[in-house]
C-alpha cells in the first residue's frame, strides 16, 4: 500500500473543513419561509466538497502496489505564464468592479473575457462565449433571486 501523503492530508483537512462548515450552517436562521431556504445552497456546496474530499482520500490511499507513474515535468513557457497572470488580473479586476457595477454588469464581461483567454477566439466562438456567459449569469441570477430568495450585489 502506497500513500500519497500530501493528497491524504489535504483530503482530511477538506473533510474537517466540510464538517465545520456543515456545523456552522446549522446556525443559519431558518425561521423565515423561503422556497428552498437559506441553508439549501451552502449545504449543496458543503456536500460536494465532502464527496470530492472522500474521492481524493481514496485516491491517495493507493491500495494496489504498483510502479509509480512516470510524469514528465512540463516546462512553463512564457505564454503559459502570461495566461496565468492574465487570469489572475481578470479575477482581481472582477472583484474590484463587482461592488461598483453590480452582479449582472460585472459577471457577463468577466465570464466572456475568461472564456476568450482560455479558448479559441474566432468569430463563431466569440458569439458562443457571449451567449454562454449571458445565459450562465442570468440563470444564476434567477436561481439566487427567485428560488433561493438571496439577492446578488
Amino acid at each position: 500500500m502506497k500513500v500519497k501523503t500530501g493528497d491524504c492530508v489535504m483530503s482530511l483537512c477538506l473533510l474537517a473543513g466540510s464538517a465545520a462548515l456543515y456545523q456552522q450552517s446549522t446556525k443559519i436562521d431558518t425561521a423565515m419561509v423561503y422556497a428552498l431556504g437559506p441553508v439549501f445552497f451552502p449545504r449543496i456546496l458543503i456536500g460536494a466538497l465532502a464527496v470530492l474530499s472522500l474521492i481524493l482520500l481514496f485516491q491517495s490511499l493507493n491500495l494496489k502496489s504498483r510502479k509509480p507513474d512516470c510524469v514528465a515535468k512540463a516546462a512553463v513557457g512564457v505564454d503559459v505564464l502570461i495566461l496565468r497572470w492574465s487570469l489572475v488580473g481578470v479575477v482581481v479586476l472582477y472583484l474590484l468592479v463587482l461592488p461598483l457595477l453590480g452582479y449582472l454588469a460585472a459577471t457577463i464581461p468577466f465570464l466572456f473575457v475568461g472564456m476568450c483567454l482560455l479558448g479559441p477566439c474566432k468569430g463563431r466562438d466569440l458569439l458562443t462565449y457571449g451567449v454562454v456567459s449571458t445565459g450562465i449569469t442570468l440563470g444564476l441570477q434567477y436561481i439566487f433571486a427567485s428560488l433561493l430568495k438571496l439577492f446578488l450585489p
